[in-house]
């Protein structure tokens, strides 16, 4: 048994004692300090999976393989860089709006019950346990949604929690109809809701309760992860959400309730059903696309229009993962992993912008490079990582995806996917070259202090070191994630 499992859930949710403490900067401290020890455990979590393979602990209710380790340190990059960015910012926020509901120690303790939650998901063997981490987060998301207390911010928050329990309780009728398939090879128990076991036992399993369980998880946890068509909740609430909390839904939360729904599609794979499987996540992903696509086009404020992006790359994430083949599996994780850190790096540093115009609106901005080049810099390596341009990490991943749809005979979803992506681009570079080029408009200078500035930094340069080499661990890491779902 490795204590490293459940060494990794401590920090965060020890930190939910943050409560208790009124200074702002020493919650902002003591928040960046326990998100920075979830990334270290999770760097050595992914480092003893490559080394030894994967880790069991506390009576097989905790798992960590490659796709939970993926995930966690995804959730630990991601995490690390929005609370330093939040210690900065929100009480910034709080001085500049007066907010009178802004309290350091009660959002970082939120901050930190999501973050650890997040973590629980990722590394939850037992479904009732995974069911039950994601119920969590859904909870603690749906008030950091509303956390300002402003009409919009609440009624996006109530919207988030409606549709995210709708999700939720679909989520939880593919657990027991998994569970029900299973009691027949195991009897009643535990070992009927373990991930690791029903992959095992999966090709013994009824298929018509495994095909049933899956498009419950599909569209369940699909839910969380923004998959049409029960996306409608994320541009509202990544729109009012702070923008920290922003950046850590779009770039954690969605990567591991999407983890969920492939942990289902890999046992229908192996039920005997790979077709149908394969199959369903092309239809939601090319539709994820088409409903996003023209919303892209049009949208103008930055917080929704990178909702409906995020919509758009989950979609071609189950393209690729639809492909049904290896490559497949690799390229839709590498391309989740790196959207998920372009798209928290797009918050970061949109929020900078926003700080900067005193507003969300990019057609208010303009002129980025000139007014605050830093600013403007990094958000032009997340627009150009969004839009998969080189040498960003999008760019290699998007290449592989459709290389390996079209590899697997899937022509008119490979087609149609890069048609979808096209059209996307031609907006992303119009809404970018606005905000980036021209003359400039608003202050000349960031107010957020380098405390804010270091994180979003540090996410502009791992995004653009990814996109010119793969090391090799990463790329090991990747591989044997998507090995877990398509050996």
């Amino acid at each position: 048994m490795s204590l490293l499992l459940p060494l990794v859930l401590v920090a965060p949710l020890a930190a939910a004692a943050l409560a208790a403490v009124r200074d702002e900067r020493l919650a902002g401290r003591l928040s960046t300090a326990a998100a920075g020890a979830v990334l270290a455990l999770a760097v050595a979590l992914a480092w003893r999976v490559l080394a030894t393979g994967p880790v069991l602990a506390r009576g097989a209710w905790l798992h960590a393989d490659a796709l939970a380790a993926l995930c966690a340190l995804l959730v630990g990059v991601v995490g690390l860089a929005a609370a330093a960015y939040a210690a900065r910012y929100m009480p910034w926020v709080a001085r500049r709006q007066s907010e009178p509901s802004f309290s350091a120690g009660r959002f970082h303790a939120l901050f930190q019950l999501l973050l650890g939650a997040l973590v629980l998901a990722a590394v939850a063997n037992n479904l009732g346990l995974l069911w039950i981490a994601i119920e969590a987060g859904t909870l603690v998301s749906a008030v950091l949604v509303g956390y300002y207390r402003r009409p919009g911010a609440v009624e996006a928050g109530w919207k988030f929690l409606l549709l995210g329990s709708v999700g939720i309780t679909l989520a939880l009728l593919a657990t027991v109809l998994l569970y029900y398939s299973a009691v027949a090879g195991f009897g009643q128990g535990a070992a009927g809701l373990q991930w690791t076991a029903l992959r095992e036992v999966a090709p013994t399993l009824d298929p018509r309760f495994v095909r049933l369980a899956f498009l419950f998880a599909l569209v369940g946890y699909g839910t969380k992860a923004g998959i049409a068509p029960m996306h409608t909740w994320m541009p509202d609430a990544y729109g009012q959400a702070p923008t920290p909390v922003s950046a850590l839904l779009a770039g954690g939360s969605g990567a591991v309730s999407l983890a969920a729904v492939l942990r289902f599609h890999a046992i229908a794979v192996r039920a005997g059903d790979p077709a149908q499987a394969d199959g369903l996540l092309v239809v939601f992903g090319l539709l994820s696309m088409a409903v996003a696509v023209p919303f892209v086009l049009v949208q103008g404020d930055y917080k929704r229009l990178l909702a409906w992006s995020s919509l758009e790359n989950t979609g071609l994430v189950l393209v690729a993962l639809g492909a049904g083949t290896p490559l497949g599996a690799f390229a839709g994780l590498l391309h989740l992993a790196n959207q998920s850190l372009a798209k928290a790096l797009a918050y970061l540093a949109g929020g900078s912008l926003s700080a900067i115009h005193e507003g969300r609106r990019m057609d208010h901005w303009g002129g980025a490079m000139a007014a605050a080049p830093p600013a403007g810099a990094a958000f032009a390596v997340a627009g150009a990582a969004i839009a998969a341009l080189p040498p960003t990490a999008g760019f290699p991943s998007l290449a592989l995806a459709l290389a390996a749809t079209f590899g697997a005979g899937r022509g008119a979803a490979g087609g149609a996917a890069l048609a979808l992506l096209v059209t996307a681009f031609a907006g992303l570079a119009f809404h970018w070259t606005r905000v980036l080029l021209g003359a400039p408009r608003g202050a000349a200078r960031d107010p957020l202090t380098l405390g804010a500035r270091v994180p979003v930094w540090g996410l502009a340069g791992l995004v653009l070191l990814l996109g010119v080499w793969l090391p090799s661990p990463w790329r090991r890491l990747v591989e044997q994630a998507a090995a877990v779902l398509r050996p």
